[in-house]
């Protein structure tokens, strides 16, 4: 039997109970305060367990298993016990260890945390737990505030005049002082700042349900570890041409598996209408923008359409590439680690390039020159990201904008710019010759290439050297890790009322020019609407048509004013407002029977539908219950409550539905 064959697939990133899993595999004495890889090795080479330490005891074994089977695969080699232990400590010792302390300072708790967070230990070891852990260590952290709140006002002298605003604002500023020791941004932290201590009393209010909500820690607390996580990948080499382009494949796993649970979690619900009329969910989503083919057509759509309106108007089209300096940069192309790495992640780097960004639209602004396109960001080989543009200006322009980019894309590090390669890397422009094409045709590889690979059969990417078609997988990964915006539209009118108009087809609406607006819509040419609305450089305040909103006020768990799209509206006319969202769609399970989810005790839960027995009220409390302690709130686990079943609630302990209440008690092993 194999070393890693020891540990059983289940425990999914376990580390408590995969090391003891391999302990009990192998029995034996075996070294205190060890961790799960250097166990492994200790069962294959215990006489360099000492040594070996200093170069894997610290890191996490999620990256020390990869060096671990380099160093086994060396130690069975020719040279033996020499080369491997060279490997650690030339490889690891010398390259990797220092750019991964790096990377690991950057996310340093406080020192104050360490007296204050009862959890300490388990946020120290983020990048390392798993699904479970993570909410875990969120219900406790959302308990802890309550807790902590409480003792708060218990302890607090309060003035004689403090009213109840100045109580509340006292309250939120001590739970905003512990969540800030989790390295986490306090709810509404920059208003409060930016009123020098003042938040308006409900905003206050909602910052401290979130604070002391497990769910809203869960979110945070996994965002964080995934952020971290990736981070620590690309720092030790993991995410390059030569490993696994553009994201780990750890990171790529994850992907794929949510995308997994996404079409199961689609697949066992219907939309239902208070008409009675049924759709299914998976069917409304295929048929949304959330659909990739969708997604990709509409925006070849819209850049085809800035195309026209570049023709029509008389502009030219250059296509730009910027690029962040070396000290963003990890590994080199053609492999290596980058010395001057500054310990930046891509987002890091993507907030570099949107600062050079608004300092050229400053630039052109002050110069009275407009531009419009499209912006696609995507990855480097090692996840450093790289914005291509394409934009439209009057031909007296082109000189000068180039020249502004030019300025602003190559002025940090400026001593870097030592050739015409390096200048050009950093910054590159091809005019659009439309011998070679349209202008649309420039992009859209890489669109497509940033979203689902279509049409690029046998296309090669110029980053890794594989199928274009299969790194948009990678590509679509590697934005939904670190929530980097892949397309943004500079110019024109809004894509929000396109879509909304979209769903109105042919209404008679109250003005002309709204009649122009919608009939562009409907016919889905994007160069009339924008030209309709106020053309491709119109602003917001001039717009033709514009969305109004429905405000439910406390609408959400947090007592928070939910806004969303209610339809659409002229300011340009008076009374104009049109509802678009005539009919309200409710989620509900099918009608078949589903499963019940891992973590649930007890067999199936039956389907929700309008005959259970709880009531409309009761199944929202339920719900907002259920959310605050970390759960999901959906009709499954509400309808395993109300069958008389529970939830495993973490930390031993277990959620049932007694007498209208949700009740804890321990589980009994």
């Amino acid at each position: 039997m194999t070393v890693s064959a020891a540990i059983p697939a289940e425990h999914n990133g376990d580390y408590h109970a995969a090391l003891k899993t391999q302990r009990e595999v192998f029995g034996g004495k075996t070294p205190h305060d060890i961790s799960l890889a250097e166990l492994q090795l200790w069962y294959v080479n215990p006489d360099d367990h000492s040594w070996r330490s200093q170069y894997l005891h610290d890191m996490p074994d999620y990256l020390a298993g990869y060096f671990k089977d380099r160093y086994q695969k060396l130690l069975s080699g020719n040279q033996g016990r020499r080369r491997a232990n060279a490997f650690l400590r030339q490889t690891i010792g010398q390259n990797v260890l220092p750019r991964l302390q790096l990377v690991k300072s950057r996310y340093k708790l406080p020192e104050s945390a360490a007296n204050e967070l009862p959890f300490i230990k388990q946020l120290e070891r983020l990048p390392t737990l798993g699904r479970q852990d993570v909410r875990d260590l969120a219900y406790k952290v959302g308990m802890f505030m309550s807790q902590s709140l409480a003792d708060f006002t218990d302890a607090v002298t309060l003035p004689d005049d403090a009213d109840e605003e100045a109580i509340t604002l006292m309250a939120y500023r001590y739970l905003s002082e512990l969540s800030s020791l989790t390295r986490t941004t306090p709810p509404y932290w920059a208003e409060y700042h930016a009123g020098r201590g003042s938040l308006a009393l409900r905003k206050a209010q909602s910052g401290l349900l979130r604070m002391m909500a497990p769910e809203w820690w869960r979110g945070r607390l996994k965002k964080m570890r995934d952020l971290q996580r990736e981070h620590m990948a690309i720092a030790v080499g993991q995410v390059q041409k030569a490993a696994s382009p553009y994201v780990s494949r750890g990171t790529m796993a994850e992907w794929v598996e949510q995308k997994k649970r996404n079409r199961e979690f689609f697949k066992r619900f219907d939309l239902i209408n208070s008409e009675g009329d049924r759709i299914a969910l998976e069917d409304m989503v295929n048929r949304s923008n959330a659909n990739p083919a969708i997604r990709r057509c509409e925006l070849m759509v819209r850049m085809r359409g800035f195309e026209d309106i570049a023709q029509e108007t008389g502009c030219i089209g250059e296509f730009y590439t910027l690029t962040a300096p070396s000290k963003y940069h990890a590994i080199y192309s053609q492999g290596g680690f980058v010395s001057q790495w500054n310990g930046a992640s891509p987002r890091d780097t993507q907030r570099y390039l949107c600062k050079v960004w608004s300092k050229i639209r400053a630039a052109l602004s002050r110069e009275d020159i407009h531009v419009f396109g499209f912006r696609v960001v995507e990855p480097h080989h090692d996840g450093t990201p790289h914005w291509h543009m394409l934009l439209f200006m009057m031909p007296e322009h082109k000189q000068r904008v180039h020249d502004i980019m030019a300025r602003y894309a190559r002025e940090e590090d400026a001593h870097e710019m030592n050739s015409d390669a390096a200048r050009r890397a950093r910054f590159h422009v091809e005019s659009i010759d439309p011998s070679k094409g349209s202008a649309t045709g420039y992009i859209a590889k890489y669109i497509s290439k940033n979203i689902d690979g279509y049409a690029l059969d046998g296309e090669k990417d110029g980053e890794t050297g594989e199928s274009l078609r299969d790194m948009s997988k990678a590509v679509s990964a590697w934005a939904s890790r670190w929530c980097i915006r892949q397309f943004q539209q500079i110019g024109g009118a809004p894509v929000t009322v396109w879509r909304e108009l979209r769903r109105m087809r042919d209404q008679q609406l109250p003005d002309p020019r709204m009649d122009a607006v919608l009939a562009a819509a409907d016919v889905g040419c994007w160069a009339s609407y924008t030209q309709a609305q106020g053309g491709p450089l119109v602003s917001r305040e001039d717009l033709v048509i514009r969305l109004c909103y429905e405000i439910t006020e406390q609408g959400n768990e947090y007592a928070e004013d939910v806004q969303r799209v209610q339809g659409i509206y002229s300011p340009q006319v008076y009374g104009s407002e049109i509802p678009t969202r005539l009919v309200k769609w409710e989620k509900v399970s099918k009608l078949a029977e589903a499963p019940a989810e891992a973590g649930f005790s007890g067999g199936s839960a039956a389907p929700w539908s309008s005959v259970n027995n709880c009531t409309g009220p009761q199944r929202r409390r339920l719900e907002l219950e259920l959310k605050a302690r970390g759960f999901n709130g959906d009709e499954q686990e509400i309808g395993l409550l109300l069958d008389g079943r529970s939830l495993n609630a973490g930390a031993r302990m277990r959620l049932f539905h007694r007498n209208g209440r949700l009740q804890e008690e321990p589980i009994e092993y």
